[in-house]
């Protein structure tokens, strides 16, 4: 069986004193991170974070306010099943 590329444990983490984490190489490399390049932090559950660059989530978040008319008409349909 394949593993899916999208989701996979690229490297383990620590926080430091001051409540900074470093992004190990490994992950860096595997996420084409760039010095100075922006993320936005989010969290996906009670006990999860999601590190996304900051251009990629601007083009989704802008994906999904071009479509909230279809989405809304989705949600409301299966709502009303």
């Amino acid at each position: 069986m394949k593993t899916s590329s999208r989701k996979k444990i690229l490297a383990i983490a620590t926080i430091g004193e001051k409540g900074q984490i470093v992004i190990p190489a490994e992950a860096r490399a595997a996420m084409k991170l760039t010095k100075g390049e922006k993320l936005v932090v989010m969290s996906s559950h009670e006990n999860a974070l999601v590190i996304m660059k900051a251009a990629k989530f601007e083009a989704m978040a802008a994906h999904v306010t071009e479509n909230l008319a279809s989405i809304r008409k989705l949600i409301k349909k299966d709502i009303t099943r």
